[in-house]
């Protein structure tokens, strides 16, 4: 049993369901908080000139930045297991500085070079209106992987230290800031993906600057356990950080990279300019309802210790996943869906093809929320245990098999965009869920081997 650095004893006393809740909750609510910056930005670009061309503007725009972001995104994940070992955290924070650096000279590069019009006209095949309209949007958020990074990193070190309330604080600072800038590029009626791209940028370094801000107690005392020791498996300098890291960060580009190829295989659909633009609007409603469960995966790297720990969390997982998706079942089986998009998101009188041309797109991912938590708890099964070449492989797997769907569901099946999105992403969950599920079958026979 150890203390951590404030003086809290991490694993007294015996796990409860209500224990798992409070970590828990509030972590879902700020994933929630992340995703409510989509429908919030539809409903700001539909209120501006050409919505259509922006829409699908700002989700060309969005992907690319969220891919340059993916390598940083598993520092939450780094975080969470190496900054409680004094041998690992002050390593593990050097790294994430020098990777938030080289990260930002590579957006740099690609946004203000030609390499620009290489990537989102020749390789994305994206129409020239929206790569234009794009443009402004990208180059905006060159800072939007330094502060994904510093972000996730403070955001480890508050779960650990069981603050999971103050990450939803400091959500709630990121989306205030979004709609803000929103509000006020609407009523200056300013582009509306350079709008996104500004107010997408600046909520992401608000919400960093309040997570540090919070952190700072913590800071002060300590972050890591003067008592604990890392496991053999956990890296100790930088450059053995770099190398453990390296499959953790291919697994978020290799997940990442799918996002910007599913729009390159809708942009060669029949009217790709409606599937572009309906895209967004389906998938960050999926998102908006699958992202509650992603936080399994923290909270299983966080209280995983025994075997009626394991059981507990698989159970929890398990009821988790299956409520998320009756949530969205609700939305794609009955009114809600379509309410939803026409009175919130606005898509009605001109803009009702964008509705309907979404909505088939939600039946599809009912699947998806019970996906997204059951692939994080594989996954935080084998991290526990220092496996993350496995979760790699799982990525590279998945993301082969949603490429080998969109293009053939594109040039093929001729499938409407929307549906061919979360069509192509299904096929590629199956796939690597069936992968983790039999690499992590010794970690699961192992818990519940364990007293």
């Amino acid at each position: 049993m150890t203390t951590t650095g404030t003086g809290r004893r991490q694993g007294a006393g015996e796990l409860t369901y209500g224990a798992i809740l409070r970590l828990f909750l509030p972590l879902s609510l700020s994933d929630v908080i992340m995703v409510l910056a989509g429908p919030i930005l539809t409903i700001g670009l539909t209120r501006l000139a050409n919505p259509e061309t922006h829409l699908a503007a700002y989700s060309v725009a969005e992907n690319m930045a969220i891919l340059l972001e993916s390598p940083i995104i598993m520092l939450l994940h780094a975080s969470n297991l190496l900054s409680r070992y004094p041998e690992t955290y002050r390593p593990l924070r050097h790294f994430m500085i020098w990777a938030n650096a080289l990260l930002t000279a590579l957006y740099a590069l690609l946004a203000f070079t030609p390499a620009y019009d290489w990537i989102f006209r020749g390789v994305l095949g994206q129409p020239d209106a929206i790569a234009d309209a794009a443009r402004p949007a990208f180059q905006a958020m060159l800072l939007w992987p330094a502060a994904i990074g510093w972000r996730r990193y403070y955001q480890g070190v508050l779960i650990i230290h069981k603050r999971s309330s103050l990450v939803a604080y400091a959500g709630f600072a990121r989306i205030g800031s979004l709609a803000l800038v929103t509000i006020l590029g609407v009523l200056g009626r300013a582009p509306g993906a350079t709008v996104a791209g500004v107010a997408l940028v600046v909520s992401v370094i608000v919400e960093a600057a309040a997570v540090t801000w919070l952190a700072r107690p913590i800071l002060r005392s300590g972050v890591a356990d003067p008592a604990a020791r890392a496991p053999e498996w956990a890296p100790r300098t930088v450059g053995q950080i770099a190398r453990w890291y390296l499959p953790l960060a291919m697994t978020q580009i290799l997940v990442n990279v799918v996002r910007p190829l599913i729009n390159g295989g809708i942009a060669r659909t029949v009217n790709p300019e409606v599937g572009l633009a309906a895209w967004p609007v389906a998938w960050t409603t999926i998102m908006m309802v699958a992202n509650a469960v992603r936080m399994v995966q923290q909270v299983a790297l966080t209280l995983l210790q025994d075997r009626r720990a394991y059981l507990m969390l698989r159970r929890f997982t398990l009821a988790a996943g299956l409520s998320a998706s009756g949530v969205m079942a609700l939305l794609a089986a009955t009114p809600l869906g379509l309410s939803y998009m026409e009175w919130v998101l606005g898509l009605k009188g001109g803009l009702a093809s964008l509705a309907d041309a979404a909505l088939p797109a939600l039946g599809w991912g009912v699947a998806f929320p019970l996906y997204t938590a059951l692939q994080n708890w594989l996954q935080a099964l084998l991290m526990k245990d220092g496996r993350t070449i496995v979760v790699n492989a799982g990525a590279v797997a998945g993301g082969a098999a949603t490429m080998a769907a969109v293009y053939a569901g594109a040039l093929i099946f001729r499938l409407p965009g929307a549906q061919l999105g979360i069509i192509a992403l299904l096929c590629g969950a199956a796939v690597e869920l069936t992968l983790l599920g039999l690499a992590s079958r010794p970690q699961r026979q192992a818990w519940l081997a364990r007293g």
